[in-house]
């Protein structure tokens, strides 16, 4: 997607039965992204250039990506909705 900083692709790692333990959101060494993991989930925040922020949720068999939202927090409260639903419905 044009106008994205940084993007962190999980290549390999979740079809290997990689499962990431859970950590809380933490600025990535990227610029402009944080992440977090979450019961096998990883969460991403992604600062878009012009402004705002899109989220993803990625894991084994699910891929989830926001629209561009106002704000940091914004993003990152959508994703942890994203990865409860998603521990729910599993």
């Amino acid at each position: 997607m044009a106008g994205r900083r940084g993007r962190h692709e999980f290549t390999g790692r979740h079809e290997a039965g990689y499962q990431p333990a859970d950590e809380p959101w933490a600025r990535s060494s990227q610029r402009g992204v944080w992440r977090a993991y979450s019961g096998g989930l990883v969460l991403t925040v992604t600062q878009v250039i012009g402004g705002g922020w899109e989220a993803e949720v990625e894991g084994p068999g699910v891929r989830d990506r926001s629209g561009v939202l106002a704000t940091r927090l914004t993003a990152q409260g959508w994703a942890d909705r994203k990865a409860e639903d998603r521990r729910r419905d599993s």
